[in-house]
């Protein structure tokens, strides 16, 4: 088959979920025989590389960032350059990561015939906190109602779309390629560290929570390290630092979000990592960690609970009450913390979670994707001979 799949950024120059996600599920089609098109956009001139066997076409992104402050997205600037692509290229499948690029599949559509795959990697916020420039849902709502199906992370995203829109939606949990997650069995119990991997510019990321609970477990647990890698502003770090009590700061290290490769070497050698957000809909980091036999922290909220569900492989803790756009039980999180330290002192604790992620491995849900697109496409598909 011949696959498009486009989002309006892509990875190295944006490193987030769904960038990853794109170029990993382009790698694995390519492995699996299939003609792969990647479509987004960049900073500077257009450029086409070619790369584990799928080409990526990014074009010159058209968008800055202080258009953010008008709430204008990349999407928004990115939609009529793909329009165009879609309307020249014959694919026999499109998957889209955004909302108004499955918009312009479906425009595209009524030229080409060309299926077309929503892939949810978010929901709506039930607070709005950030501004954007929407025509009230409507793009959205055609979206949901119009494509040839809709991709769905979790059973919690799944309910959200069957209550709002009669369409839960097909699940099928994001792939995490296992391989580059080795299972480590080698942690410093005497200085354990707490990796956070959260964007916690976000207010949703809990931020502010973990350096409350931080300073708290702090106070039980003196060798305790938290590490923070993710990009962090110069003005939230500075914020998030002055919520720890003076003494305690020193053992607080924001790492940025560095390369690709480092991840790996860092959910190996923590103790525990820590999730403290709000509506995930799914919580890649989550199963990532696990894949090093990391037990994981997270939120009673949104999609987390289905991913640390067995008190073998991490703790949950309750968001707090009233608790508006980000979670504020500082206690119970320091307390879900502590008791996640404990548990992955226990030899088997590594291999559970190992065990636990590598039900979201490629080689299990790629298939899935593939066997999707081949239904959609149907009998007529172009056959790549691609090797």
């Amino acid at each position: 088959m011949k696959i498009g799949l486009t989002n309006p950024t892509t990875w190295p120059w944006v490193r987030r979920g769904a960038e990853r996600f794109i170029n990993e599920l382009a790698a694995d089609l390519s492995n699996r025989g299939h003609e792969v098109v990647v479509m987004s956009s960049k900073p500077g001139r257009t450029l086409i590389r070619r790369e584990r066997g799928y080409t990526t076409v990014c074009h010159r992104q058209l968008w800055i960032p202080r258009l953010a402050q008008a709430g204008i997205r990349e999407s928004h600037a990115f939609f009529p350059v793909l329009l165009g692509d879609l309307i020249r290229h014959r694919f026999d499948v499109v998957l889209c990561c955004a909302f108004l690029d499955a918009y312009a599949a479906i425009l595209a559509r009524k030229l080409t015939g060309v299926p077309c795959v929503f892939w949810v990697n978010s929901l709506p916020p039930p607070i709005r906190y950030v501004r954007e420039i929407s025509a009230g849902g409507g793009f959205f709502r055609r979206v949901v109602r119009e494509t040839d199906e809709m991709i769905v992370l979790s059973s919690y995203m799944q309910a959200w779309f069957a209550e709002r829109h009669g369409r839960p939606g097909l699940r099928i949990p994001v792939p995490v390629d296992t391989r580059h997650f080795p299972l480590s069995t080698d942690r410093d119990h005497e200085r354990p560290v707490i990796l956070c991997a959260s964007a916690l510019d976000d207010v949703r990321k809990g931020g502010r929570v973990l350096m409350r609970a931080f300073d708290r477990l702090k106070r039980r647990r003196p060798a305790v390290r938290l590490r923070i890698k993710a990009t962090v502003s110069e003005a939230k770090r500075a914020e998030l630092h002055a919520l720890v009590s003076p003494e305690f700061r020193g053992d607080v290290e924001f790492l940025g979000a560095g390369d690709a490769q480092d991840l790996p070497r860092e959910f190996g050698s923590a103790a525990i990592s820590v999730l403290p957000s709000l509506w995930e809909s799914f919580g890649m980091v989550v199963v990532e960690s696990m894949a090093a036999g990391t037990p994981v922290v997270g939120t009673r909220d949104g999609a987390l609970p289905e991913l640390i569900g067995d008190p073998g492989i991490g703790r949950l803790f309750d968001p707090g009450e009233n608790c508006g756009v980000e979670p504020t039980n500082a206690e119970g999180l320091a307390a879900a913390m502590e008791e996640c330290l404990d548990l992955s002192r226990q030899a088997e604790t590594a291999y559970r979670c190992r065990a636990e992620a590598e039900k979201y491995s490629w080689a299990i849900l790629g298939l899935r994707f593939e066997e999707l697109f081949e239904r959609l496409a149907g009998p007529a598909a172009h056959r790549s001979s691609v090797a």
